[in-house]
């Protein structure tokens, strides 16, 4: 229990939180859907760029409806395909009706909740969550990001004004759980706002429907929390995940750099880039640095396509790693792999905290041995 009570402290005060739990989960859609957060009459909107057939699977019973593009706008307008008055009518429910833990007397389900990724995990746009939180306000939308690929470190979501933060510990954490384990921190009910504390309903209603799903964060038990040996893990990597974040960050940048400069590379998404369609934002919302992702297209023509020719690197940079470092060198490892959006396929980057230069080395040998094959 201290080893929980601990690591929910420290977590939480990583992110200005409230409150911190710990949920048995495969990523933020997964703890929405399992603790209820989101009820059969509530509107969920999403973005549609980042896995929609599985959100939609797990939200088939809520008014689900994707936005667009990761901005505010396109969230707005996702959220007024609804009639307005029959949502008002259905969070009232008659006189003298129970009230529940989760719901004042006399209000029922019926909210608006926006799933916002603070980075895509397939596009990497980055979504300027400021922007969101006062379009949120506007809205009556509770705000939850997920905030997987920057993690704590690379981004504080609830202090730019988000309601809950969520972040999958499974893989850009690189805590090494036995199960999948999802982090939810939930923000203060009273912000600062010059020498006042403002009363935010929104952050206070998140933390009654999240305390009514999870139970008590010093005490949440049962099917939802980890193992205490997976909590060790996460302890283990929190303590760890300035030095092991930061190189990361650093590491995709130096790739980056090289990809940019490559003749046989078509183009380049790196938030940290000038081309990058969020450079700004990304600027006033990552901190640190720009991620550890890079994507990244191949040049070529002819019968060959995207797809194909996406395949055939990424089997020949996984033969380039094998023989220079004798196999698979373990989770911490750069990795890359397919991203397919529709028609659209490209190489999608994770550094890891190998030397940059033998990265570099291995992708420099790929493209060669891609741009010109053996003879057979």
């Amino acid at each position: 229990m201290s080893l929980h009570l601990d690591l929910v402290h420290a977590y939480a005060a990583c992110h200005g939180a409230r409150a911190t739990w710990f949920v048995r989960a495969w990523d933020a859609a997964d703890v929405l859907a399992k603790t209820g957060v989101v009820g059969t009459h509530d509107r969920l909107v999403a973005c549609a760029d980042d896995r929609p057939d599985r959100v939609a699977k797990l939200f088939r019973w809520q008014r689900l409806s994707f936005a667009a593009a990761p901005e505010a706008d396109a969230f707005l307008s996702a959220s007024t395909g609804v009639n307005e008055a029959q949502a008002e009518a259905e969070r009232l429910v008659p006189q003298g009706s129970p009230a529940s833990y989760a719901h004042p007397a006399g209000m029922s389900s019926g909210r608006l909740f926006w799933l916002v990724p603070s980075v895509s995990a397939k596009t990497l746009r980055v979504a300027d969550i400021r922007a969101f939180a006062q379009a949120a306000k506007m809205a009556g939308a509770t705000l939850v990001v997920d905030n997987t690929l920057p993690t704590v470190f690379g981004c504080r979501p609830l202090a730019l004004g988000a309601h809950i933060s969520l972040e999958s510990l499974m893989g850009t954490f690189s805590a090494a759980v036995s199960e999948p384990v999802v982090a939810v921190s939930v923000a203060r009910s009273q912000r600062k706002q010059g020498r006042h504390q403002v009363a935010d309903p929104y952050a206070e209603d998140a933390f009654r429907l999240l305390s009514f799903g999870l139970g008590a964060p010093s005490s949440a038990a049962g099917a939802v929390r980890p193992s205490d040996t997976d909590l060790a893990a996460v302890a283990a990597a929190l303590d760890e995940l300035p030095d092991t974040a930061l190189q990361r960050f650093d590491h995709a940048r130096a790739i980056a750099s090289y990809l940019s400069c490559h003749s046989s590379i078509g183009c380049v998404r790196y938030p940290g880039f000038a081309t990058h369609p969020d450079r700004d934002v990304a600027a006033r919302v990552l901190e640190h640095g720009f991620g550890a992702y890079v994507n990244f297209t191949l040049t070529g023509s002819g019968l060959e396509g995207a797809k194909s020719r996406c395949e055939r690197f990424l089997k020949l940079f996984e033969e380039v790693r094998a023989t220079a470092f004798g196999g698979v060198r373990g989770t911490r490892a750069t990795r890359l792999a397919l991203v397919e959006i529709g028609d659209l396929s490209y190489l999608q980057l994770y550094a890891g905290l190998d030397d940059p230069i033998d990265v570099v080395d291995s992708l420099d040998q790929a493209l060669r041995l891609f741009c010109n094959p053996p003879e057979p």
